[in-house]
């Protein structure tokens, strides 16, 4: 089994000169998704649901049979073409005559299978995957899968120009693309086939805000389905269409989004309205991924190339086990009660497999992915990231709440990301997650308990309603850059989750330097208040995290340097202490574990509070 997987392997590499702009890390890597994916399909001829791929996940369903992870055809095609090997071709066949099976009457496949029902917009994506695979796979076909095959794009393809434009803004990309590919596969396809996919490409070129970012995510800018979904599909409708205008418009926006790479080849969604989906490693779980995005683009500028293997090693080094993609890198730790669900494996997949089919011969003469002493402010959405030397972080004031709740997206001014140098295991320092977990989309996020937000904050409760600067959807952010460090200062009211004004406001900022971080966060109240800061810091395995003096918090993680949390200002009869409902710090999304670090103080009537904290190295 050993040799024939170095063999296959050996295949795989020895292709790789005819990836162009690829590394050979991304057929390495789809084998080892497919490889994962295969190993979840049923193969018994006897049973009603042959073909599909059983999903280790029991949380929210027990193992549940994803319709989308037919998804998966398309990459197990593109691993057959690699490899030649049987046993790709064979399970994507044996998935696509399963996915046929449960196409509806309307021509579309619903997401809540074994309903033959749910939202249904995903039909794009199995018809991307079902036309995409038909060139390489047809001749493999009985004459009657073939027909069976034809049927169901035709049938697919007439569902999307019946409905479409659906959803939100990442669908109609999506859809443009599996039109097109849809009437490559088939003969004599409608005329509409490619005049609605043209239609479908102009809306989403013109949902591009001021700083070029994508608009209608939830009604407003989720950067994980732009950078993951939207982007890549616009860039593969230019090359579909050997329109060179609209690639370079494709490499415009990925421009735009591509700030929010960090250095460990992470990608920061803490602030999209979608965020409570953010995984690390691609920006959302269902998208198909961030790879094939910059893969594609890579001839047309040379950031591109360099940052899109960055994610692919994020995604190898922190984020897979076994083959099967992880929500994040703390989620092993979390697997008793919900092991690895398979939409991120067949998604990545998926990105990774049209990356080799797609990426240009060339691509543009590399530089490093990552430059020092920069910040970028996004007007349109109040979001502001900086880099330092030693350190990368976001602020976000954005309170595009149009479709979500303020408890699933506004910020209020927190840090929502930071990664500083030499911190612990890959640098990750502080993260953020959504105000209250709550399943936005059941199919996607398992159950939990009561969690607590990741976010950095001040909170306070008043007559047993609790406000925080995180429900502030107005707040007004101003960035500039002073002789030694980047400062961010965001001044709003702390509200409740209906928006509610407390009367209390406040004023917070944050100086990034060099190689530390100081924040000041000053409260205003109209009546005395007792007032809480909480700071949590990210918690990989093993950290130690200790309390040695009045003003003083060290953080140790395993094998790497201390760092300290000071008080550098604070009031009278403040009480700094760790560890407050601890067990609460955890979040599947992005599966980060945290600890918090707490500053109570009471603030008094009509007079500013001011709290100074430093982090940085011990």
């Amino acid at each position: 089994m050993r040799l024939r997987s170095a063999v296959l392997l050996s295949v795989c590499l020895s292709a790789v000169t005819a990836l162009g702009a690829l590394d050979r890390k991304y057929p390495v890597t789809l084998l080892e998704l497919c490889d994962a994916l295969v190993a979840t399909q049923r193969i018994d001829p006897a049973s009603p649901d042959c073909g599909a791929l059983v999903c280790p996940s029991t949380n929210p369903q027990e193992h549940p049979l994803h319709s989308r992870a037919a998804e998966a055809v398309y990459p197990l095609a593109i691993a057959y073409r690699e490899t030649g090997a049987a046993k790709y071709r064979d399970a994507a066949i044996r998935l696509a005559d399963w996915l046929i099976t449960k196409q509806q009457a309307s021509g579309a496949w619903g997401e809540e299978w074994p309903n033959y029902d749910g939202w249904n917009g995903t039909t794009s994506d199995q018809l991307i995957s079902l036309a995409g695979a038909w060139p390489i796979l047809q001749e493999h076909l009985t004459a009657a899968q073939r027909q069976s095959w034809d049927h169901a794009m035709r049938f697919a393809a007439a569902h999307i120009v019946r409905t479409f434009p659906a959803g939100n803004v990442n669908y109609q990309p999506t859809g443009a693309v599996a039109l097109l590919l849809a009437a490559r596969a088939v003969a004599d396809p409608p005329a509409e086939w490619p005049a609605k996919a043209d239609a479908l490409m102009a809306i989403v070129l013109n949902s591009v805000n001021p700083d070029g970012l994508i608009v209608g995510e939830g009604q407003g800018v989720d950067l994980g389905y732009n950078l993951a979904q939207s982007i890549g599909y616009i860039a593969l409708y230019g090359i579909l269409k050997s329109d060179a205008g609209l690639r370079r418009r494709a490499a415009d926006l990925l421009r735009a989004h591509a700030a929010f790479v960090y250095p460990n080849g992470s990608v920061d969604n803490s602030w999209g309205t979608r965020s409570f989906k953010w995984t690390y490693e691609s920006g959302t779980k269902t998208a198909p991924g961030v790879y094939f995005t910059f893969a594609l683009l890579a001839d047309e500028d040379p950031t591109f190339a360099p940052a899109g293997k960055l994610c692919l090693d994020y995604l190898t080094a922190h984020t897979m086990r076994d083959g099967l993609v992880l929500y994040g890198a703390h989620a092993s730790g979390h697997d008793s009660t919900n092991p690895p669900c398979l939409y991120s494996t067949f998604a990545r997949a998926q990105s990774l497999a049209l990356a080799i089919a797609y990426a240009p011969a060339e691509c543009a003469p590399a530089t490093p992915a990552q430059t020092t002493d920069w910040f970028r402010y996004y007007p349109s959405v109040k979001v502001v990231v900086v880099r330092t030397e030693k350190i990368m972080a976001t602020v976000s004031a954005y309170g595009g709440i149009a479709r979500y709740g303020r408890e699933a997206v506004s910020r209020g001014g927190s840090l929502t990301n930071l990664w500083m140098e030499g911190y612990g295991l890959d640098g990750q320092a502080q993260a953020s997650s959504v105000t209250t977990y709550q399943r936005e989309e059941k199919a996607h996020m398992p159950d939990e308990g009561a969690l607590l937000p990741l976010t950095p904050r001040i909170e306070c409760t008043i007559e047993g309603i609790y406000y925080t600067n995180l429900f502030e959807a107005d707040g007004e952010m101003n960035v500039s850059r002073q002789t030694d460090h980047i400062a961010v200062t965001t001044t709003g009211h702390m509200r409740s989750a209906t928006g509610a004004d407390s009367g209390v406001t406040y004023r917070i900022t944050h100086r990034f330097y060099a190689d530390h971080l100081a924040k000041e966060y000053s409260v205003t109240s109209p009546h005395a208040q007792a007032v809480r800061i909480v700071e949590p810091v990210v918690n990989d395995r093993g950290t130690r995290i200790r309390q040695v003096s009045a003003e003083r918090v060290t953080i140790q993680p395993p094998g790497h340097a201390i760092w300290a949390l000071d008080l550098s200002a604070g009031p009278a009869g403040g009480n700094l202490s760790l560890g407050a409902d601890a067990g609460k710090y955890w979040c599947p999304f992005p599966a980060i574990d945290c600890y918090p670090v707490s500053l109570e103080f009471n603030a008094p009537a009509g007079q500013p509070t001011t709290v100074g904290l430093t982090l940085g190295p011990g």
